[in-house]
Order: C-alpha cells, then sequence, then structure tokens
C-alpha cells in the first residue's frame, strides 16, 4: 500500500463533454492497482437528499428553478458530501478524487449572470479547499460533439451552446483566483488511454511528497 501522509483531495472539472466522469473512474483504477488508498465522490452526490431535487428540477425543469434555489440545493449538497464522504475518507489519509465540487458551481452559476464568481465562492466557503484542481480542456465544439450534438441546430441548442461558452470563461477566470490548492490544466482533446495515462501520471507526480516511504 502507498500510504499518505494525510489526505488529498482532488478535483476533477470540465465543461460539458470534457469526459471528466469518465476519467476519474479510469484513473481510480489505475491508481488502486497501484495500491493508493482511493476514494470516487460525485457532486451532485446520487445518495445526498438533494440529489433527487437537482436531477428533477434543475436538469429537466430549469426554467421553473430560480437561481437562488438551485445555488442551495448544490450547496447543500455539497455540505452532505463533505460530511458523508470526503471529510471521512480524508481522516483516513485517503486519496479523494471528486467529479466536480465548487468551481463548478461558481462556473455554472456565475454563467447565469445571476451571481458573481466572488459570490458563489462565498456561498461555499464551508468546504474543504482542495490540494489539487484537474480541468479537463476541450473546445465547446468538441464537448458537445461528444454529448451527441454535433448536428443539432436548433434554438435550444445555442442557447446550451452559448450557455457552455460562458462556462469555459468563468473557468479560466477562476483558474486565476486563488481557490486553494494547485490548478492544472490537461488537454481532454487528445486519445481516451493518453489522456488517462497523463492524467494519472499528474497525479503520481503530485502525490511524490505525501507517500510514506
Amino acid at each position: 500500500m502507498n500510504s499518505l501522509s494525510r489526505g488529498i483531495l482532488i478535483a476533477f472539472e470540465g465543461i460539458d463533454g470534457s469526459g471528466k466522469t469518465t476519467q476519474i473512474h479510469k484513473v481510480a483504477e489505475c491508481l488502486r492497482e497501484l495500491n493508493y488508498p482511493v476514494t470516487v465522490t460525485h457532486e451532485p452526490n446520487p445518495n445526498s437528499p438533494y440529489s433527487q431535487l437537482i436531477q428533477q428540477k434543475v436538469k429537466k425543469q430549469r426554467d421553473q428553478v430560480s437561481p437562488e434555489q438551485e445555488l442551495e440545493w448544490y450547496t447543500e449538497d455539497r455540505r452532505w458530501d463533505l460530511e458523508n464522504n470526503i471529510l471521512p475518507a480524508l481522516e483516513r489519509n485517503e486519496l479523494v478524487l471528486v467529479d466536480r465540487y465548487y468551481m463548478s458551481s461558481a462556473a455554472y452559476q456565475g454563467a447565469l449572470k445571476v451571481f458573481s464568481l466572488d459570490y458563489v465562492l462565498e456561498k461555499n466557503s464551508f468546504a474543504k479547499r482542495p490540494d489539487l484542481w484537474i480541468i479537463l480542456d476541450v473546445s465547446v465544439k468538441l464537448g458537445q460533439s461528444r454529448l451527441g450534438m454535433r448536428d443539432k441546430r436548433n434554438d435550444d441548442q445555442l442557447e446550451k451552446t452559448e450557455y457552455q461558452k460562458l462556462v469555459l470563461v468563468n473557468y479560466q477566470r477562476l483558474s486565476e483566483m486563488d481557490l486553494g490548492g494547485q490548478v492544472v490544466w490537461i488537454d481532454a482533446s487528445i486519445e481516451e488511454a493518453q489522456l488517462t495515462q497523463v492524467i494519472g501520471q499528474t497525479i503520481i507526480d503530485f502525490l511524490k511528497a505525501y507517500v510514506i516511504h
């Protein structure tokens, strides 16, 4: 077992279609094969009492949910995930990989043009700061192509495209702010297996300072 001197929190971020959910599981599997103690969690967390609200209302009936309510649900879901998954695993000196964290909240809620990035970050000030942010970088066009949206030209799709462009700009702005921890952008347009290797090596190099020999 590659024991760690303390728990390490790494957040995976990126626009829709960046591949982070696929990669977080592939990278976790590789790290476990190298005997690292790994916990993977997702936000919104499927086990939290807020997840069903987010899935039913925000993702399917967003026009019926106020930005304030949406932000509150995501924030409370994160609080639940911290208390039930992230913090206990960190206390066990495990490596915690989280699929979306408060950078996502700021990037996505900020793109609604209702809240400033600073406001969303302040609402999430209770959250444990990651040791490392990994942002998977793809163009909006490629991200949507991966999601099967390449040939759609309706008004709804154009709106989603513009929204994702704003999200990407917000990620770029957020990566230049002090959110705690190191921020690494990784080109996610490369072949899937190669991307897994790049992310895995990035994490292994980062962990060298924390492995107990």
